[in-house]
């Protein structure tokens, strides 16, 4: 039987004035506009680094039913909220996820980081990147304060691959990265660009996929 991956969708925008003091009107259109259309929940923020920035994470079912989705009628009344509440066109990165329950403790975690890796020509994702990431998971669920990793291929780049990791605190990952992921990490490194950003992130209070953090236990 095939696995048909999660396919989350990633926005970092610049978020209008009257979205900033009061995202919910915006959510709650969101939420409505796409019920039953493939979205397993919506989570928004800010950026820890940078709260001029917004962030939200939808996580749809899969790829194939958040296209029909784009391609159906109603789809404007959820597009026209979402333009609405961002200045510019923001930075859109979808990713492939076969692991639903990592997903879900890391974006429910109090910090989670993103990390977004691109590869520089002429490395390969499969045989190079791959096994270094799959190294990096083991040795995170070992650290102190790491309550989940999930990784996978950015959906529209061939050459990016995407980790959400979720943490108890920043301390936690500031004391982690200068212990033994510090060596893994720095082969990633030498493959391709790394950027990491961190968000505390809420799950709009329809969304399907929930848990309380406090439940998960510290690895």
């Amino acid at each position: 039987m095939t696995v048909v991956p999660m396919a989350p969708e990633i926005i970092w925008f610049n978020p209008s004035e009257p979205y900033v003091d009061d995202p919910t009107e915006t959510l709650e259109l969101m939420a409505k506009s796409s019920s039953n259309r493939g979205p397993l929940g919506i989570y928004y923020g800010f950026d820890e680094q940078d709260p001029s920035t917004g962030v939200w994470v939808i996580a749809w079912k899969n790829v194939a039913m958040h296209k029909s989705f784009m391609a159906h009628e109603t789809y404007v009344d959820f597009a026209l909220p979402v333009m609405e509440a961002m200045i510019g066109s923001g930075e859109m990165t979808q990713i492939l996820l076969f692991h639903h329950h990592a997903f879900l403790k890391a974006i429910s975690s109090p910090i989670t980081q993103f990390v977004y890796i691109a590869l520089r020509p002429h490395h390969n994702r499969e045989y190079e990147l791959e096994p270094l990431i799959q190294k990096l998971q083991s040795q995170l669920s070992l650290q102190s304060g790491c309550y989940s990793s999930s990784w996978g291929p950015s959906v529209e780049h061939d050459d990016m691959y995407v980790g959400l990791i979720g943490w108890r605190s920043r301390s936690d990952h500031d004391c982690a990265v200068k212990g033994e992921i510090a060596a893994t990490v720095s082969h990633i490194r030498e493959l391709g660009s790394v950027e990491v950003k961190f968000t505390r992130l809420q799950a709009h209070p329809t969304s399907m996929l929930q848990t309380n953090y406090s439940s998960v236990p510290i690895m």
